[in-house]
């Protein structure tokens, strides 16, 4: 058995629970200065009271707390008038998170997470020590490891939030930042703000693209912060992936804890050639990122080296060319309302400016449900299921074991029933039970597909 005290910023972040209290003083203010000073110092000595107490109880249960990592358990030990003991069989902890945020770092506390199918622990302890409790989680050599540099992780931050959307918003937004930087100036008599004004938007649509636009601008750095230096390290029997920039968060599972391999593509990252790739795992906290904008061949590589063989090639569908109008009767709907509006009220500058922009992303969007329509596909395996769908604005391809499906799900609407093509819903076992749905595929072939799971459910 191994003890760990926990480390001294566990105190801070205590006490940090409590920050609202500070507004007390500020109240007290407020609705009894009128009874005097004397008042207000009884008032304000009772607060110290209090912040003396609540800094002892800190004191108290930092030096109480312990974790041990014994052979066949986790045992956290905490609190002064209510000790806590929680407990976790160490097979079960499927995956340690470590993380390390700027306060940590200036401390040199780490706040270490076990996670596992039902339960979780968490507690606060020293650098070193996280890293030698997280050694004792792999017990195998490594085999492959993978990296994101920095211009793929921009790539893939770019695609975090909807990059059309802002490169639309940009417009406006530097005409309002080209009068801060000199925009009054003029270049042969003509001034650069009326150079960049020709969009002829009003000031509320141009004052809200500004907005949408700042929001994919803290949204893309959010996201290249979190996956800076994206590294994930393949053990014979574990996975660890390191990442963060401002936070930095290390995590370590099992590879049998893995239950879909999933690789996505944005538009962007489509136009690129590029996939991101994580995986869902059976336990709490159950996604994580291992790739970031990555060629195909190297996340065939991924998906060598963290699925076994899949076999023989049992069965292949694809979506047929008459499936065409069940992809594309959504973003048709949608651009023929948009037109009429254009018709009828596109005098109006507002109006027209705002029906354009929509005009032109549902256009996108029909362009997108084409290509998914001839990138859609059902494979079985021996061993595997391999579904290549579409999901929100993403291309997806998802890899799983045939005996992790829980349940499946045939279902048809009116139109189906004519043309003999159905959707298929596959539910995976893990902690967030991960849906993977394809459309408009054939329903015999489906159906033959289907005659291995005992957990079917087919609505007519």
């Amino acid at each position: 058995m191994k003890e760990y005290k926990f480390s001294k910023t566990y105190i801070v972040f205590f006490l940090y629970r409590f920050a609202f209290l500070l507004f007390v003083p500020f109240l007290q203010g407020l609705f009894f200065a009128h009874l005097g000073l004397y008042k207000l110092f009884t008032l304000y000595f009772a607060d110290l009271l209090v912040v003396g107490f609540l800094f002892a109880v800190a004191l108290v249960r930092y030096r109480s707390s312990r974790i041990y990592i014994m052979k066949r358990n986790i045992l956290l030990c905490r609190g002064v008038f209510f000790k806590t003991k929680e407990s976790t069989i160490r097979s079960f902890s499927g995956c340690v998170l470590l993380t390390q945020s700027l306060l940590l770092r200036a401390f040199k506390g780490v706040r270490i997470k076990f996670f596992s199918g039902a339960v979780s622990l968490g507690a606060y302890v020293k650098k070193e020590d996280s890293e030698e409790i997280s050694q004792g989680f792999v017990n195998s050599r490594i085999i492959e490891k993978f990296t994101s540099k920095i211009p793929r992780t921009l790539i893939m931050s770019a695609s975090f939030s909807n990059a059309l959307t802002g490169l639309l918003a940009a417009v406006p937004l530097i005409r309002r930042i080209s009068a801060v930087l000199g925009a009054r100036q003029t270049l042969e008599g003509v001034s650069i703000e009326k150079i960049l004004n020709f969009s002829e938007l009003e000031l509320t649509l141009s004052r809200l693209s500004a907005l949408i636009f700042l929001a994919w601008t803290v949204g893309f750095f959010t996201e290249f912060f979190r996956e800076y230096g994206l590294s994930c390290e393949i053990f014979q029997k574990e996975i660890r992936v390191k990442k963060g920039l401002v936070t930095k968060e290390t995590s370590v599972f099992p590879k049998d804890s893995v239950r879909v391999l999933v690789f996505r593509q944005s538009i962007i990252m489509f136009l690129t050639g590029l996939y991101s790739g994580e995986v869902r795992l059976n336990i709490k906290g159950g996604k994580i990122h291992l790739l970031s904008a990555s060629s195909a061949t190297r996340c065939r590589d991924l998906e060598d080296v963290l699925l076994k063989e899949k076999g023989k090639r049992l069965l292949h569908l694809n979506v047929r060319d008459k499936a065409i109008l069940g992809y594309t009767y959504l973003p048709l709907l949608s651009l023929i309302v948009v037109s009429a509006v254009l018709v009828f009220f596109g005098e109006n500058l507002f109006v027209k400016g705002i029906f354009s922009t929509l005009a032109l992303v549902i256009f996108l969007w029909f362009l997108f449900r084409i290509f998914a329509l001839y990138r859609s596909s059902l494979t079985l395996w021996q061993d595997f299921l391999e579904v290549k769908y579409f999901s929100g604005m993403n291309f997806t391809r998802s890899v799983f074991q045939v005996e992790d499906v829980i349940s499946l799900r045939l279902t048809q609407s009116i139109f189906q029933r004519l043309s003999g093509r159905c959707n298929l819903e596959f539910l995976i076992k893990n902690n967030r039970k991960t849906k993977i749905k394809i459309k408009h595929i054939e329903k015999i072939p489906a159906l033959s597909i289907l005659q291995g799971f005992t957990c079917f459910t087919y609505c007519n």
